[in-house]
């Protein structure tokens, strides 16, 4: 009887063929408005219902992310979005609220995902 053994892809998740050394990308359900998503861990999550086409916009995107939480300007919790625009620069930590953004000192506020200085940087190297 004769078997097949599984692709590295198939056995942990990941889809090769988006996927490189180091940065892994996972196709999975994000919610609504949420297209990608970089992780502390160098993984990529990448939604599954978002267009061939736009996947890869979408990972280069998130590799901007990814490459800013390795330098330790951006950081992320499920409540907080903490930015550093360079290393003489304070931190700013922004409050999640319903899909808004508010600076806890409030000196500004947006959508998630629209005009922050760490989005312009990702938008500007596509």
């Amino acid at each position: 009887m004769a078997f097949k053994l599984k692709s590295k892809g198939e056995l942990f998740g990941y889809n090769e063929e988006l996927s490189e050394f180091g940065t892994p990308v996972f196709e999975k359900d994000l919610g609504p408005n949420i297209l990608a998503e970089a992780n502390r861990d160098g993984t990529i999550f990448i939604d599954k219902n978002i267009p061939e086409n736009k996947k890869q916009e979408a990972i280069d995107h998130e590799k901007t992310h990814k490459d800013q939480m390795q330098q330790n300007r951006l950081d992320y919790t499920d409540t907080t979005v903490t930015w550093k625009k360079d290393t003489k620069s304070p931190a700013r930590v922004y409050i999640r609220d319903k899909g808004n953004l508010i600076a806890m000192d409030g000196s500004e506020s947006g959508e998630e995902g629209s005009a922050f200085e760490w989005e312009k940087e990702a938008y500007k190297k596509q």
